[in-house]
């Protein structure tokens, strides 16, 4: 296994287990807010019948998540929404007493824009049952690129090396 490959696989491995330890944290948070106008479904599908249109900003009961989907409760209607279409509102409330920037990231209270990725649509239980994969993790190395290949690829479509100094945070 090769250095990039090596790094890729610790890299995924980091990523799994912080993934796992942000969505305990999550877990508790049932209020949702729609952040684009969507519909309220029968089923998690998009072919599933429409039960209503969800406007922007309608608040959210959440019942249970199945891969990009949240169940909800709204009003006496329950239904199925796309979970990119919706935000919690734990994360948007501010921590009680205060607190510093570095602590919300741990307590998930902040005022700031959010942006998550890589755990959404994975349940607590398929987290709590994740196992390593070695086997999928040596897969990733059909994806790697030898040098000779990539400066073929770039010369294929008339590219060049470009020197780029380190950001040094002169420009803020």
């Amino acid at each position: 296994m090769n250095r990039i490959s090596m790094a890729m696989a610790s890299g995924w491995r980091w990523l799994a287990v912080l993934a796992a330890l942000c969505w305990g944290a999550l877990a508790g948070a049932q209020t949702h807010e729609v952040t684009t106008a969507t519909q309220l479904r029968a089923t998690p599908s998009l072919n599933s019948m429409v039960v209503r249109q969800l406007p922007l900003g309608v608040p959210l009961q959440a019942v249970q998540a199945q891969g990009g989907w949240l169940k909800v409760q709204s009003g006496q209607q329950q239904g199925w929404v796309r979970i990119s279409h919706v935000k919690s509102m734990a994360a948007a409330r501010p921590a009680a007493g205060g607190g510093n920037a570095l602590a919300s990231l741990f307590t998930g209270s902040s005022s700031a824009p959010t942006a998550t990725t890589g755990t959404r649509g994975l349940t607590q239980e398929q987290l709590a049952k994740a196992q390593p994969a070695p086997q999928e993790v040596k897969q990733l190395d059909r994806y790697a690129v030898k040098p000779g290949d990539a400066q073929q690829f770039a010369r294929g479509g008339k590219l060049s090396a470009v020197k780029i100094a380190d950001y040094d945070g002169a420009g803020q």
